[in-house]
Order: structure tokens, then sequence, then C-alpha cells
């Protein structure tokens, strides 16, 4: 009989709900805060990151990884490479998300090792499968968004923290998208959050592994063709909802 591979150790906290509660206000009163959402992810994944870390370490992609993130990382920061795909292409879209958004390509990377230093240095040194892999899920952040086409508004954000959290059944993720989201419908009842999750749960399911794919190998193609290679379909109904919305946004104390 095939002897099953072991599961890669990780680093894991207790389950906090006071401190994933603090965290959570908090990124209610400012959604870019994204400290607070690191701090709540810490709070309550505990051990549930585990098959995400073992499909990633045991695909080709994820050892690839493992062995050396410099490449994944240099494709998205050589700009002039990037520029010289072309309009349309997934790699145009990638650099307006970020021109539009003000983003830097290492941005979510940077914010959360600035919220545990000590915890993301421990990583390194002795759990470095788990390093890459969530070096890998930073980067790849601001990817998801562009092949999603969930923005960084709020009901975006909660839409795709769902869509992760669906397809790797971490806790985090999970948890923070409903809570998200239930807040927003509280804000703006008229909007049909619960339908939009739903999707976004549906797309998590029918798309491939993004954890394990080398989304880089993708950026020369146009935009739709790179969807269609990793079965995502952006949610129309976002889309619709979020192009007919002229009211203050939620999840924020600032006015649109």
């Amino acid at each position: 009989m095939e002897q099953s591979v072991a599961r890669p150790p990780y680093p894991w906290e207790p389950f906090n709900i006071f401190k994933a509660w603090k965290a959570f206000w908090n990124v209610v009163s400012d959604r870019d805060d994204t400290r607070s959402v690191f701090e709540f992810f810490r709070a309550v994944n505990g051990r549930s990151m585990g098959r995400m870390l073992h499909r990633f370490a045991n695909s080709d992609f994820g050892r690839s990884q493992i062995e050396d993130r410099t490449r994944f990382a240099n494709k998205l920061l050589d700009r002039k490479t990037l520029e010289s795909c072309g309009s349309g292409t997934f790699a145009a879209a990638y650099l307006n998300y970020l021109d539009s958004e003000n983003l830097d390509p290492l941005g979510v990377r940077t914010a959360a090792v600035e919220n545990a230093p000590e915890l993301y240095a421990t990583m390194e040194e002795k759990y470095p499968e788990f390093a890459a892999m969530m070096y890998t899920a930073h980067l790849a952040h601001d990817l998801h968004h562009v092949l999603t086409g969930y923005g960084r508004d709020a009901l975006g954000e909660a839409l795709l923290l769902t869509l992760n959290g669906s397809q790797n059944k971490t806790r985090g993720s999970r948890l923070l998208g409903m809570f998200a989201g239930l807040r927003i419908r509280s804000e703006i009842p008229q909007w049909p959050v619960g339908r939009m999750m739903s999707n976004s749960r549906r797309m998590a399911r029918e798309c491939r592994d993004l954890i394990t794919t080398d989304m880089t190998e993708l950026l020369h193609l146009p935009l739709e063709e790179a969807r269609e290679r990793l079965n995502i379909c952006p949610d129309p109904l976002y889309r619709k909802v979020r192009d007919e919305w002229t009211g203050p946004e939620p999840m924020t104390a600032r006015a649109t």
C-alpha cells in the first residue's frame, strides 16, 4: 500500500476570541488596517492551515517555491517585462490594479511581517515550507483580486476572503469574510450579500487550486484567457452592485 506523505509542520496559536473580536472591530473602523487583518488570522486560524500547507508542499509549484521563492517574486517586481506583455493581458490588468490603488507588489507581505516580526523570523528558521507558502500567498493576493474581479472595497475583500477560505479551509479567511459580509449586509440591506457569498464559494469549488498554481506563467496571456485556464468566472452580480451603487461605502468612516 502506498504511504501518504506526512504533513509538514507549521506554527499555530490557540483560538483567542477576544483578540479576534478586537481585531475585527479595528478592521470595521478602517478596512485598510491590514495589520488588524493579520491579528484576526493569528487569533482564529489555529491548526486550520494544515491541509493548505500539505497541498502546497506536495505540489510542483510549492516545491519550487520552497527551494527558491525569488523567481515568483522577481516576475511580479519586473515592471519592464510586465509592460512588454501588452494591453489587454493579465500583466497589464495587474499593473493597472497596482497603479490605480497605489499599491506595492510586496505590500501585503510587508504588512504581515510588520505585524509579527518574531513569528516570521521563526518561520524562516524552523518552518521553511510554511514560510514559503505564506510568502507566496501574500504576493498572490493582488493577482487574485485581478483574476476574480473583486475590488479592494470592503465587499470585494470580503468576497475574496470567502473564496480563499472556502478553497483552503482556513478558519481565519472564512470567518473574517463571513463577519465582514454580515456587517456589510447590516449597513446596506438592499445588497444581495448572501447570494454574492454563495457565488464566491462556488467559484472556489470550480476554479483551479490557486495556492498550488504558478499564476505568473499566465501573465503574458489575455486576461480572459488566463481566467479560462484557471476556470475563474467573475461574478456579474458583484460587478452590477458596485457599478450601480452611489451611496456611502460600508465598513469605513470615509465618504466616497
